[in-house]
């Protein structure tokens, strides 16, 4: 039950809006709210600095959100921060950067960036010195692409000379060398071209082109992009995409030392039409085994023919093998997006059953099967779980057994005719299911 729960987190994205639900949408605050804690000493910096009148700006992707972002960059037990603000002119945006030490704060470094938005703000140890450097991706109102600048700290903040344009990216070790890499993602659009570029730091502050690969051009969007261990000791890029068509792609962009070269072997090789999906759903570690789960959807056993709508959908979470190039089915489950939940199908159903969905009655009913005279055979159901709204569950539950109440929807369940190992008891249909919502 606990890694259904912490799976929920990216299962968001069957709702309405896609993996884009993960990603909170970046909102400047006029008025700041008031801060608490070390953020208040901060912002009072902020409040000098500006005589108070100022716009926060919050980053719109990566995982600090906050118009103030705290990091212990120097591993010296103190941590430093970051303000994202704009003063009353609203021309620019400044970084500021702050220092604390024995609960004194001062400013580093205020630097001005030619921007209208942050796109993200992280921190990698790019030159293996143990000590993190600053990446400020921004970006302008007049260019699709976003800017990467690179700063690093001793006792002040110093610009790396680099800048470079990027749709998304990434860090991480890539190459196994214990250095941060920065994988730089670009969509096609006019003449930029669709590629994975990975760059290499060193201890003179630099940054050097280690490979590229060639990414879907027909890839329009991004929804989630994530660095993480994709086969076991190889750590690499999982990127989610939205074609022109509105489909869902996965591509997964790791480097081979041996070669040595940077792959995105589903697209150039095999397996990438596999991945190809309208269900709105991004990758993640599932299963919580530490490597990223690949989602491989399809319609659930069913006769040619038969109504699209009554169909169940199925994820097969699977796991890319870097030796052989091929998606391997870790878990699999049936997921309901109208209802919003996700049932994760015990072992035992693999390759058995079939499920069918009613949106009157919003119910999904589980069945053993067979072919028969090359159609599906509906059998003996197994398990019926229906969702209600909570004042029909109380007029009329006949036949059914609560077992989950999230506002005002009751989801109940009815135990089928059959009667064998695939057979399922409330414990184990409470323990396989959760909802995407929460």
């Amino acid at each position: 039950m606990k890694r259904l729960k912490i799976a929920l987190a990216i299962l968001l994205v069957i709702l309405l809006s896609g993996c884009s639900a993960l990603s909170f949408e970046g909102t400047d605050i006029m008025s700041p709210p008031k801060a608490t804690g070390n953020k208040a000493h901060i912002q009072k910096l902020i409040d000098k600095q500006t005589t108070g009148d100022y716009t926060l700006k919050y980053p719109k992707n990566g995982s600090n959100r906050s118009s103030i972002v705290t990091q212990d960059i120097d591993s010296d037990e103190d941590e430093e921060a970051i303000a994202f603000y704009s003063d009353k002119n609203g021309e620019h945006i400044h970084a500021l950067f702050v220092e604390s030490e024995n609960g004194d704060y001062r400013v580093l470094s205020d630097i001005i960036l030619e921007a209208s938005s942050i796109d993200r703000v992280d921190f990698a140890d790019i030159d293996g010195d143990k000590v993190s450097e600053v990446l400020i991706g921004y970006s302008v109102s007049t260019s699709s692409l976003n800017t990467l600048n690179v700063y690093t700290y001793s006792d002040e903040i110093i610009p790396l000379d680099v800048s470079y344009t990027y749709s998304s990216l990434v860090s991480g070790d890539f190459n196994s060398d214990k250095k941060d890499d920065i994988l730089l993602i670009s969509l096609y659009s006019g003449d930029v071209s669709a590629q994975a570029k990975l760059m290499t730091g060193n201890l003179s502050g630099s940054l050097s082109e280690v490979g590229t690969a060639d990414l879907d051009s027909d890839v329009k969007s991004l929804a989630l992009t994530q660095y993480g261990q994709i086969s076991y000791g190889t750590y690499g890029a999982v990127i989610d995409g939205i074609s022109s068509a509105g489909d869902y792609t996965t591509q997964v962009v790791f480097f081979n030392p041996s070669t040595p070269a940077l792959l995105n072997p589903l697209y150039t090789y095999s397996g990438y039409s596999s991945t190809r999906r309208t269900t709105q759903v991004c990758s993640t570690d599932f299963d919580k085994d530490e490597l990223i789960d690949i989602p491989v959807c399809s319609l659930m056993a069913h006769a040619e023919g038969e109504d699209v709508n009554t169909l169940s959908r199925q994820i097969s979470w699977s796991n890319f093998d870097t030796e052989s190039y091929l998606l391997k089915t870790a878990e699999r489950a049936i997921i309901c997006p109208k209802d919003g939940y996700v049932f994760t199908m015990p072992d035992k159903w693999k390759d058995l059953v079939t499920a069918r969905y009613n949106e009157k009655e919003r119910t999904t009913t589980v069945y053993m099967y067979e072919y028969s005279q090359n159609t599906v055979k509906l059998l003996d159901k197994i398990v019926t779980i229906k969702a209600y709204l909570d004042e029909d569950f109380d007029k009329d539950s006949s036949g059914y057994t609560e077992f989950l109440r999230s506002g005002s929807t009751v989801y109940a369940y009815s135990i089928g005719t059959a009667d064998n190992f695939l057979s399922v008891s409330g414990d184990e249909i409470s323990s396989h299911f959760s909802l995407v919502n929460q």
